[in-house]
C-alpha cells in the first residue's frame, strides 16, 4: 500500500541522472535519491527526506516490514537490513546515502564511520595518529 500523503508525486519521481526531464517510475531505482533529496523506501514507497532523522524515524516506523522479533527494530529503506541498534542502522544507511560525516583534519579525506577514519590517520598521517 502506498503513502500518497505527497499526492501524485508519491508515485513517481524525477531520478538524478534523468536527463531527458522525463518522470520515472520510482521503483525502477530502488532507494534512489532524486534532485530534491528524496528517498523513496523500497517496502512500502513512501517518499522520505534524505536527513538523517528522517531516514531513522522511517526504518523505524515503517509498516510494511514484517518484524517478527526485537532485531527488526530498525529496517533499511532501501534493501532487507535490519538492526536492533539505531547506530548500526545509522552506519549501514550511510552506505546508500554516501555520507561521510567524520572529516581528516590533515587533507580531504573523510569517511563513513569514526574508525575509518582514524585507519586513514593512521595510515596517511602516522605522526599525528588519533
Amino acid at each position: 500500500q502506498m503513502d500518497n500523503s505527497q499526492g501524485n508525486f508519491g508515485n513517481w519521481q524525477q531520478m538524478v541522472g534523468d536527463q531527458t526531464g522525463d518522470d520515472v517510475f520510482s521503483g525502477q531505482d530502488i532507494g534512489a535519491q532524486n534532485s530534491q533529496g528524496i528517498l523513496s523506501c523500497i517496502h512500502c514507497q513512501c517518499l522520505i527526506s534524505n536527513e538523517e532523522p528522517d531516514i531513522m524515524n522511517h526504518s523505524k516506523s515503517c509498516p510494511e516490514v514484517p518484524r517478527p522479533d526485537l532485531s527488526y527494530r530498525y529496517c533499511c529503506y532501501a534493501c532487507f537490513y535490519h538492526s536492533l541498534y539505531n547506530s548500526d542502522m545509522k552506519r549501514h544507511i550511510r552506505k546508500h546515502t554516501g555520507q561521510k560525516p567524520y572529516k581528516c583534519p590533515c587533507c580531504n579525506y573523510r569517511a563513513t564511520t569514526n574508525a575509518g577514519l582514524k585507519s586513514h590517520v593512521n595510515a596517511r598521517h602516522a605522526m599525528l595518529a588519533i
